[in-house]
């Protein structure tokens, strides 16, 4: 990932104009922790840190500033944004991820999916103004889940949710390989990343960029995200694509300590099945939950959209 220096920084500039145009207040959170994100499938840096009697204790580099600040806006704040650096061990070397990166993660209480997804496209038109604007004059494009699968891999998502014998039939039947210790996630995204995420961000004919958000995910892959209202079997979860790239991550965020509780567990017996490192639960977040009340929050990948916008 080469990246031009001083286009970067005014990216950077850019975005950090838009958030402080908004009200939100900027905030630097701890990149070295003892219980980072439990997500299953990223990797902290692991090292360790020596007080003055020569005690060692456990770190990790943050994945993500979300734990932080989630705590930040169970104390009070309403909108913030956090814009550093961030740490994933064993990544693909695919030209896209990279084991340091800039993330931009921000949260606003009160605040939905729907405005979450406004608020975002609104930042990626501010950032590209000028730039790739003509490319990005096109409204964002809002697909379910279920939506860009029927339209790109002809499923009815809704008859194979959590039915792994179902989905797996339905992968030999397309010629895909099955395999015993398959979760239902995993045939999911058998299909998922060969037949409909390449597809996401670009013109029928992929001539064009088509910013597009994917939301309304399945509850198991719900994350932080609370559950659909209307729909306990989906999630409020988005995520943004444009042409190749996968750019940011956002929820209607989960505010119930237990049900995250219970999350967070099932993700701790799955690093244990996949034979990862585990390590204890953030009860100091899982206390500050209920506090926060309802908000809405996205990490976007600033070295991402820094890429797509110098691509020629």
């Amino acid at each position: 990932m080469n990246l031009d220096v001083t286009f970067r920084s005014e990216i950077v500039k850019r975005i950090r104009a838009f958030f402080d145009a908004r009200g939100y207040l900027e905030v630097h959170t701890p990149r070295m922790v003892e219980l980072p994100g439990q997500e299953p499938y990223l990797e902290p840096f692991w090292t360790k840190l020596h007080d003055i009697h020569g005690h060692e204790f456990d770190r990790a580099l943050i994945t993500s500033p979300e734990y932080a600040m989630k705590k930040l806006l169970a104390s009070g704040f309403g909108k913030i944004y956090d814009l550093g650096p961030c740490f994933r061990d064993g990544e693909p070397s695919d030209g896209s991820h990279v084991p340091e990166f800039l993330m931009l993660e921000w949260y606003r209480k009160d605040a939905d999916l729907q405005s979450l997804m406004d608020e975002t496209e609104e930042m990626v038109r501010h950032a590209g103004r000028g730039i790739r604007e003509a490319e990005l004059e096109r409204s964002f494009r809002r697909l379910t889940v279920a939506e860009a699968m029927e339209r790109h891999a002809r499923i009815q998502l809704d008859a194979f949710l959590d039915d792994r014998e179902k989905m797996a039939a339905l992968i030999k039947e397309r010629d895909g390989i099955v395999h015993e210790h398959d979760t239902w996630d995993d045939l999911f995204f058998k299909i998922f990343l060969s037949e409909v995420e390449p597809k996401l961000g670009w013109s029928e004919d992929k001539t064009k960029w088509q910013p597009t958000f994917l939301w309304n995910y399945p509850i198991s892959q719900a994350a932080m995200a609370e559950k659909n209202p209307n729909d306990s079997r989906y999630a409020l979860r988005t995520e943004l694509y444009i042409g190749d790239l996968e750019l940011g991550n956002g929820f209607q965020e989960l505010t119930d300590a237990e049900e995250q509780r219970r999350r967070f567990i099932e993700e701790i017996e799955l690093r244990k099945s996949l034979g990862k490192k585990i390590w204890g639960l953030d009860e100091t977040l899982l206390e500050a939950l209920p506090k926060i009340s309802k908000a809405s929050g996205m990490s976007f990948g600033v070295d991402r959209l820094v890429m797509l916008l110098e691509k020629k």
